[in-house]
């Protein structure tokens, strides 16, 4: 046989395969429609607003001070902190933890004093929302207005265990509550 003719048959072959399976890609396809409606993202803010009794406080007891800079403390002295806040926490699900933040108490700086200070400081400090030990917060569709206390305990340990932090200096420029979501 010659090149024509076999080129002829092999045309023709491929030809009638790709029309003979033409047919087998067809498919059927449908839809329908679907209310779909609207979501909405939730919020999570926290803003200070003033309290009566907003301030700082040496052991619990005299006047409130707007400045914590008006105390020297000693050991076994307690610095108390009570702000007011409006909270925003709109979500179906949403859940959020309260807490100081982590550069609200810094050493004021590198000196040894300082920094000895500061550890002291930050590692005992307490945190209560509306008088209770709870820090977490809920979701309402309302602001909620809460009172927080956070107390700074100079504790009194072994004799000589705070040596190191006398005459420290601690910086609480950036005292600050924050507002973190947790998963549910």
């Amino acid at each position: 046989m010659n090149k024509l003719v076999k080129g002829s048959i092999a045309g023709a072959a491929g030809i009638a395969l790709l029309l003979g399976g033409a047919g087998t890609l067809a498919s059927w396809n449908a839809s329908a429609a679907v209310e779909g409606g609207n979501i909405s993202a939730g919020t999570l803010n926290i803003e200070a607003v003033d309290g009566e009794a907003d301030g700082w406080q040496l052991n619990g007891t005299g006047a409130v001070e707007d400045n914590a800079s008006d105390f020297t403390i000693v050991p076994g002295s307690a610095l108390t902190y009570t702000a007011t806040f409006d909270v925003t926490a709109i979500g179906d699900t949403l859940t959020a933890t309260a807490a100081l933040a982590d550069e609200s108490i810094v050493a004021a700086s590198d000196s040894k004093e300082d920094v000895a200070f500061a550890k002291f400081l930050s590692s005992d400090a307490t945190f209560t929302i509306d008088g209770k030990n709870e820090t977490a917060v809920v979701a309402s569709d309302v602001k909620q207005t809460v009172v927080v206390t956070v107390t700074i305990n100079f504790a009194n340990g072994e004799a000589g265990a705070e040596n190191e932090a006398m005459r420290g200096d601690v910086n609480l420029k950036d005292f600050a509550i924050t507002l973190t979501q947790t998963t549910n």
